[in-house]
């Protein structure tokens, strides 16, 4: 999951950067949104693991 998180976070920052070079906002949006998923994909895979748990175990 940490390589997962890092990986986000760089593919992120390279969006951030050609979108910011090449004035090109769809880039730009992609960019925060990959930003946005980095900052949050460990909470929300461990929600998702919860509440699959729960579901199981009735």
């Amino acid at each position: 999951m940490y390589y997962f998180e890092i990986a986000l976070f760089v593919i992120g920052l390279l969006l951030l950067v050609m979108g910011y070079r090449r004035n090109h906002r769809n880039l730009l949006l992609c960019a925060a949104i990959t930003l946005f998923l980095a900052g949050t994909a460990q909470s929300m895979v461990e929600g998702f693991r919860e509440g699959y748990a729960e579901a199981r175990n009735g």
